[in-house]
């Protein structure tokens, strides 16, 4: 098994030879081996362990047996207690949950503070099948089915290419002392219940099952990685982001073999299940439809999905006493200069405003818009409301509750990133000139 160790870790390329290695150690077979293991190797490395105080007695002596282990070998000893039934019932989590949680929150900690590379847990063949299983009965894309990842920033899983079968093996064979856990031979938790009656069924259709299984992950992560880049792709083609958008073209959807499946695999990360991408692309030939995840809307736009973050519009009334400097509200920012008539150049750039200062009264508002709003916009004769404004522009509907508007004397003199008012266009009779540019906070 030193040799098959060996080559995983060097193929997989899980750390450098002078990294130092937290070694994750509970006491059970898998770790004890996986510290024997590295024992043999002569890399850096030290043991933490967890005390999550769950079976009594029996977690304090686990506790005990990994000190006295590490104690005789010379090894750099890390333990913690956690009270984690009752953390569990204040985070109103499970116990599963909530101890890998404090596990890895611990695991980070000794990392940062005693300066090591990596921490490894024991995960082997057994585990990534019993994941997988869990996964297909929960229901799971794509990477539900690559089982454990080798490597996954700073955990690493050395012990990946063994069976359970393999690793008791060797603990017998080198005369290795474990600790058991009753809890492992109870069936109330699901992956017990695999483990102990239904991968004992699949064995006896196919003996060679894990082996089976090691070769059919790897061609199963080999086409994820292809996917990955598709959709990479996908995404350089015909997805565009902002700060609190995503805007994704509906052609590029519609042309998908699988249009459904790729927009979960674009969405999925902010809420989105599959059943909804089913519904949103069933409707894409449509507009106007929104769709949402707990902290995300989608918008079925003209030519577009818009994605965007649920968020409140810019908040409340900003007085603005004069023309110089500049003033934020929510993310967005206005500045403010004059110049004379001499140096005034014309822009057509619609974030700038251009408007005649001496027509203007202070002090400003800068406000979002409001049903009922109206003004003049420039070339118009006549008023036209916001609202209406907004619509023949063909802005999308989560992009207008954060349109604004700047007032002057109660009359909006421009809706804010759109149109200045007419009454207040540059002619002949200006002298000077106010120009507002609004920008995005931060860019």
């Amino acid at each position: 098994m030193l040799k098959q160790f060996l080559n995983h870790l060097s193929q997989n390329k899980l750390f450098e030879p002078t990294d130092k290695i937290l070694l994750a150690v509970s006491g059970g077979v898998d770790s004890i081996v996986m510290l024997h293991l590295f024992g043999r190797t002569g890399f850096r490395v030290g043991v933490a362990h967890c005390n999550f105080q769950l079976r009594g007695e029996a977690s304090h002596d686990d506790e005990d047996f990994v000190r006295s282990l590490c104690a005789r070998a010379n090894v750099p000893f890390h333990s913690v207690k956690f009270d984690t039934a009752q953390v569990a019932r204040e985070t109103r989590q499970s116990i599963q949950m909530t101890a890998r949680e404090l596990r890895y929150k611990f695991f980070d900690g000794v990392l940062r503070q005693h300066d090591y590379q990596y921490v490894a847990t024991a995960h082997h063949l057994n585990d990534a099948l019993e994941t997988v299983l869990l996964n297909l009965v929960r229901g799971t894309g794509l990477d539900g089915l690559t089982g454990i990842p080798v490597k996954q920033q700073n955990r690493v899983r050395p012990m990946l290419f063994a069976s359970r079968a393999a690793i008791e093996s060797y603990a017998l064979a080198n005369g290795l002392v474990w600790r058991e856990d009753e809890s492992n031979a109870s069936d109330k938790y699901a992956r017990n219940l695999l483990r102990h009656q239904v991968v004992p069924v699949l064995q006896t259709l196919n003996p060679s099952l894990e082996k089976n299984l090691s070769e059919t992950l790897e061609r199963i992560h080999g086409a994820s990685l292809l996917v990955d880049e598709e959709i990479q792709q996908f995404k350089r083609q015909f997805v565009s982001n902002t700060r609190s958008q995503m805007r994704i073209a509906k052609n590029g959807l519609l042309n998908s073999p699988a249009p459904a499946v790729l927009l979960w695999e674009l969405v999925k990360g902010v809420g989105f299940n599959y059943t909804q991408c089913k519904r949103i692309t069933e409707t894409m030939p449509q507009s106007g439809k929104q769709f949402h995840s707990s902290t995300h809307d989608l918008t079925v736009d003209r030519d577009t999905l818009i994605v965007s973050l649920r968020e409140q519009g810019p908040g409340g009334e900003i007085l603005i006493d004069d023309a110089l400097g500049h003033v934020s509200n929510g993310t967005m920012t206005l500045t403010f200069d004059v110049v004379d008539d001499e140096k005034f150049v014309l822009s057509k750039d619609a974030s700038v405003a251009q408007l005649d200062y001496d027509r203007i009264q202070f002090p400003l508002i800068w406000r979002s818009w409001q049903d009922g709003d109206h003004f003049r916009p420039f070339g118009m004769k006549q008023t036209k409301n916001v609202s209406d404004f907004l619509i023949d522009a063909k802005v999308p509907m989560p992009e207008k509750k954060h349109v604004t508007v700047l007032e002057s004397g109660g009359k909006i003199i421009w809706l804010v990133g759109f149109r200045i008012s007419e009454d207040m266009r540059i002619d002949t009779r200006t002298k000077r000139i106010m120009v507002a540019r609004i920008e995005e906070s931060g860019t």
